[in-house]
């Protein structure tokens, strides 16, 4: 797994920049591909930076890459154009069209309020880092993106709000008031060129990054609304939302998914992937983007029911072996020798013997 970069002496960048946590999620490849196209019109050919694995020009709008990849590629590619402001610019390139279905849900909604609570259902399309919260204070819509799951670093994040903001100007075609922005990451030496954006107070190193509209603002009308698109398009978007894992770090979904599948039987890929609800081939694929491969998590779960399971004295290991998934007892004896080097017996009797 990549390892976060830190600012280096020589480095053009703020300090600020590189401050951020290593994230688990996905993205979709469409933020890599409004990237590269920042890139290209300043000059950059995008695979100077981008890895060739990530098709840019496919027309597969769903594609997804780890979200910790696509943090270390903002970095590098500010890093690379000398602008500390890039999460600013390249939330303000970003178009509702670029995001395939979704992108023409949020086209086709009624007013601004409908698309934001769209963006907010179908937020994990977008990314599955830290979940959008929302609640009504004081006449204000407040968004809410908390830090449960880490940081992922003043880029990301600028560039996300400023994609929201930028979407709903986009889509109503005008300027929309806002109360407040709050960013969690450390502050600019100069806040102006997001108060000049954003057009209201502008706070960072605050505990939520946090967007505040008045409520008036949400009845902004679209300019295309279309209820029969809007309806077709969601359907669409359910879809792709039936398709994704259930939320949490893929390697520990998959653990827990061998666990719950091991009594009935040793858990193959295929199984797994079903009851992630992922094809086989995006199974596989996802896990090895984060540097995983299923061999090594189900042994590594297997393990660990093993230890649970050999310190009930009440379970034979006849019982253990058939609540692994192994058909025979030999065959989980051999693979517990493999683990840790002893039988499982052996393990058991010097587990109970400071219990003697």
């Amino acid at each position: 797994m990549p390892t976060t970069p830190q600012a280096s002496p020589t480095s053009p960048l703020p300090a600020r920049l590189y401050a951020r946590d290593a994230v688990q999620g996905m993205v979709p490849l469409t933020f890599l591909r409004v990237l590269a196209g920042y890139l290209q019109a300043r000059g950059v050919a995008p695979h100077e930076l981008i890895p060739r694995r990530y098709k840019l020009d496919s027309a597969q709008h769903l594609g997804r890459m780890p979200a910790q990849d696509y943090c270390l590629l903002l970095i590098q590619a500010a890093e690379r154009l000398n602008d500390p402001l890039l999460g600013l610019h390249l939330g303000q390139a970003m178009q509702p069209a670029q995001l395939g279905a979704l992108g023409y849900v949020l086209l086709a909604c009624e007013n601004l309020g409908a698309a934001l609570m769209r963006i907010q259902r179908y937020h994990r399309l977008v990314h599955d880092i830290n979940p959008i919260e929302h609640e009504v204070i004081n006449g204000q819509l407040e968004l809410r993106w908390g830090t449960a799951h880490g940081k992922p670093g003043a880029l990301f994040d600028e560039a996300g709000i400023t994609s929201i903001v930028q979407f709903g100007r986009d889509l109503c075609g005008r300027d929309l008031p806002l109360s407040a922005v709050d960013f969690v990451n450390p502050p600019p030496v100069d806040a102006r060129p997001y108060t000049r954006y954003f057009g209201c107070p502008v706070r960072f190193g605050q505990a939520l990054t946090r967007l505040v509209i008045p409520l008036e603002t949400l009845a902004a009308p679209l300019r295309q609304p279309d209820p029969t698109l809007l309806k077709l398009m969601e359907a669409q978007v359910d879809a792709a939302m039936a398709q994704l894992p259930q939320t949490g770090n893929l390697g520990d979904m998959t653990q827990r998914v061998v666990a719950h599948l091991a009594p009935h039987g040793m858990p193959e890929l295929e199984q797994v992937a079903h009851e992630l609800r992922l094809s086989p081939r995006v199974f596989y694929r996802r896990l090895a983007e984060q540097g995983l491969n299923f061999r090594g998590l189900r042994e590594a779960a297997l393990q660990q029911l093993a230890d649970l399971h050999l310190r009930d004295e009440r379970l034979t290991l006849a019982e253990v072996s058939t609540l692994l998934g192994y058909s025979e007892q030999s065959a989980f004896t051999r693979a517990f020798k493999r683990w840790k080097g002893i039988s499982p017996l052996q393990w058991r009797q010097e587990q109970a013997a400071p219990h003697a």
